[in-house]
């Protein structure tokens, strides 16, 4: 994948010469801190990455395949230096794919585990429900999603019209320009993290994306618990208590810790 500099999907949070962190997650809207955040202030003495694939979304490319986005991804980690001992990559909630496909391609060079917290994958379901979501923050209107088997930029492009166009409704009302930093930044992040669940959506690859590398699962649901392409009896499944959905607490980074960095956390 081409980038430029400020389209890197992958950012050193926290220095360290052995058994790295990498961890996908999201940035809220809100000023909450994310887990990878969170995770580097409490980890000391290994490097702690933070996987961003909405950041690189919200470039010029308005829509990347997730084996193309976890490619990238590997081949930065493999320029940063972070060589020595064994990898862990986290993920959280829908960025559980991407994260296995990360640990997969690293697994080819060094041993890897991947740890899912609260994994979802990513259909149709979770691409409209959110796609509604979004909408609804503009007002009363509901519009359907554009068919998710269209060509997948005709997709992306279709649903950030609609957006815009309920945005601009919705600023003409009140009297203020669309094109205003904060409408404007909204609309790109909403596009971006649509664009990514239906990179999740359309992955075929998944079945196979962890490779060699071991598997846990944190989750709260655990009898629920799927791995795709996994037997259940080849990943660890570990119980959490139960969470606010979607949030990111300091409980949840202290349990995430103890599970990676036991010897630093405050409730191993």
């Amino acid at each position: 994948m081409k980038h430029s500099g400020d389209e890197r999907i992958l950012r050193r949070l926290s220095s360290g010469d052995t058994d790295p962190i990498l961890v996908a997650d999201f940035q809220a809207m809100s000023m909450s801190p994310r887990l990878s955040d969170m995770l580097s202030e409490r980890i000391q003495g290994r490097a702690v990455f933070q996987i961003d694939p909405i950041g690189v979304l919200s470039g010029e490319r308005w829509y990347v395949p997730l084996p193309e986005l976890a490619a990238a991804c590997a081949d930065e980690f493999r320029e940063s230096g972070a060589q020595h001992g064994r990898v862990i990559v986290i993920g959280h909630c829908s960025a559980a794919p991407l994260a296995l496909h990360v640990a997969g391609l690293l697994a080819h060079d060094r041993a890897v585990t991947a740890v899912l917290v609260n994994p979802t994958w990513p259909g149709d379901e979770h691409v409209t429900v959110k796609f509604d979501e979004f909408l609804a923050k503009f007002g009363p209107a509901a519009r359907p999603a554009p068919d998710l088997n269209d060509d997948p930029e005709l997709v992306v492009s279709a649903m950030a019209q609609i957006l815009l166009d309920e945005v601009t409704a919705l600023a003409a009302s009140r009297g203020v320009s669309s094109s205003a930093g904060a409408f404007s930044d909204l609309i790109v992040w909403y596009r971006a993290w649509l664009a990514f669940l239906l990179a999740g959506r359309n992955d075929r690859q998944i079945r196979r994306a962890a490779g060699q590398a071991a598997v846990t699962v944190l989750s709260d649901s655990p009898s629920q618990v799927t791995v795709p392409g996994r037997n259940e009896n080849t990943y660890l499944v570990r119980e959490l208590p139960p969470q606010p959905v979607g949030a990111v607490t300091p409980e949840l980074a202290e349990i995430v810790t103890a599970r990676v960095a036991p010897s630093q956390s405050s409730i191993a």
